[in-house]
């Protein structure tokens, strides 16, 4: 993945259902053990990471969200939106064991676009979930292969 090597702040976002029964455990150790969708990441790089839903359905509560992040990063950290990158968690991006992928996805990653943040599809690769969709349990997803 381009740019995650000057990356500054990693922000997840996790569906808003999922959150009420997911704590998302799994992304933080993909995050922290740089695997995944976090495989790009440089390990021992000073990297912050924050967890935040897309405050349900349609998901149009992200975008104020990430605009009020970048405002306090800029006021307080002097970061600005390159510095950032939203990973959209694999709970909203491919299809597992909490569901489909989110019916909203390409509307999330319009809003996520018009902050100036680069997004990146997928936190974590569950083992479990690659030998269901081999064995056509579940829909092959499209994209990076993170679940």
């Amino acid at each position: 993945m381009t740019g995650q090597a000057n990356q500054r702040y990693v922000v997840v976002v996790q569906c808003h259902l999922v959150v009420q029964r997911c704590s998302g455990y799994f992304c933080e150790l993909s995050f922290d053990r740089r695997e995944g969708g976090f495989a790009g990441y440089p390990a021992g790089q000073p990297l912050r990471s924050l967890y935040m839903t897309c405050g349900g359905c349609c998901g149009r509560g992200l975008q104020r969200k990430l605009t009020h992040l970048l405002r306090q990063l800029r006021k307080h950290e002097q970061l600005g939106p390159k510095d950032v990158v939203v990973h959209l968690a694999s709970c909203l991006t491919h299809e597992n064991f909490h569901g489909p992928p989110c019916p909203h996805l390409e509307y999330l990653k319009t809003l996520i676009h018009r902050t100036g943040v680069a997004v990146v599809e997928g936190t974590r690769i569950s083992m479990l979930s690659e030998q269901r969709r081999r064995s056509g349990q579940y829909a092959k997803a499209a994209g990076d292969g993170c679940h």
